[in-house]
């Protein structure tokens, strides 16, 4: 059982990380850099953390229970069905701002990384596949509130929805601008309006 000045250990570590990694990128990130914002030695760092990949599978995993934990309150706040499949697109549009257009950590991982069975890979990708659940979710539960939506397909919107997402993150970080995601809330509105 890991006593409480081992927890603030290890989090001072990852703090330090999701930092780093989220801003440079995994393959711009040594460790020492880590261990150096961290102000934990080396040694400590290195038995929390083995290996740099094994902390990087650390800070995606904790940038995944961060990011639920950020999209679930964001949809929480709304109680109209409607409202709450709009909160995913409102709410990535407040991420990408807040963080200066630098994208998705996910996103940014898994491009810098070519191995699909790779640990970190395999870390991300269970975020992404819960954020589209998440998304399928919400579509189930505004065509069971409306007659007027019983038609939509749950699984081709939440698809849909999630690739006018990811062009959106894309075109916000490569503008540095929030027009993207300007478009991607009317896109996302079309798909179940029209």
């Amino acid at each position: 059982m890991k006593t409480r000045k081992q927890s603030h250990t290890r989090q001072k570590i990852l703090d330090a990380a999701f930092e780093l990694f989220y801003a440079q990128g995994y393959q711009a990130t040594p460790v020492d850099q880590i261990i150096a914002k961290s102000g934990i030695s080396k040694p400590t760092v290195y038995s929390y953390f083995p290996t740099k990949q094994d902390l990087c599978v650390a800070y995606v995993e904790e940038r995944h229970r961060q990011e639920l934990a950020s999209l679930k309150e964001a949809i929480e706040r709304e109680s109209a069905p409607r409202d709450r499949y709009l909160s995913v697109v409102h709410w990535l549009k407040q991420r990408l701002v807040a963080s200066g257009y630098r994208g998705c950590g996910f996103f940014n991982m898994v491009s810098e990384i070519p191995d699909p069975q790779n640990p970190i890979i395999l870390a991300a990708k269970k975020y992404i596949d819960v954020f589209r659940n998440t998304i399928r979710d919400l579509v189930v539960d505004l065509k069971n509130s409306d007659p007027k939506h019983k038609d939509l397909d749950p699984g081709r919107i939440a698809d849909a929805y999630y690739l006018i997402l990811g062009g959106a993150i894309m075109g916000s970080q490569e503008y540095r601008d929030h027009w993207p995601t300007d478009r991607a809330i009317e896109e996302v509105k079309r798909l179940i309006d029209s």
